[in-house]
C-alpha cells in the first residue's frame, strides 16, 4: 500500500546553477541593457528576481527570458519569484 506524501516534495535543487543558467540568460539578451543591475538569487529552486525596470512590459520580458532559458536546459525549478519593481 502506497501511502501519499503530504506537503512539499524533498526535490533537490541545482541553485548554482539555476543562478548561473538566469544571469547568462539575461547577459545574452539585446532587449535587457544592464543585467548585472538585477539581483538573480535561487532558494531550494525559487529564483528570486529583484531591482528596479521602467515598465511592465520589461518586467516581464526578464522573467520570459530566464524562464526559457531554464526550460531549454532542461534545469528543474520550483518558480520564478519577480519581485522587480517597476518605476518610471
Amino acid at each position: 500500500m502506497k501511502i501519499p506524501f503530504i506537503g512539499k516534495s524533498l526535490q533537490n535543487f541545482a541553485d548554482d546553477r539555476l543562478q548561473a543558467v538566469a544571469r547568462q540568460a539575461l547577459r545574452a539578451d539585446p532587449m535587457v541593457p544592464d543585467a548585472d543591475v538585477f539581483t538573480v538569487e535561487s532558494v531550494k529552486g525559487v529564483i528570486q528576481l529583484r531591482g528596479v525596470v521602467h515598465s511592465e512590459a520589461e518586467k516581464r520580458r526578464i522573467e520570459t527570458v530566464i524562464a526559457n532559458a531554464l526550460q531549454t536546459t532542461g534545469l528543474k525549478f520550483e518558480r520564478i519569484a519577480n519581485e522587480l519593481r517597476v518605476v518610471n
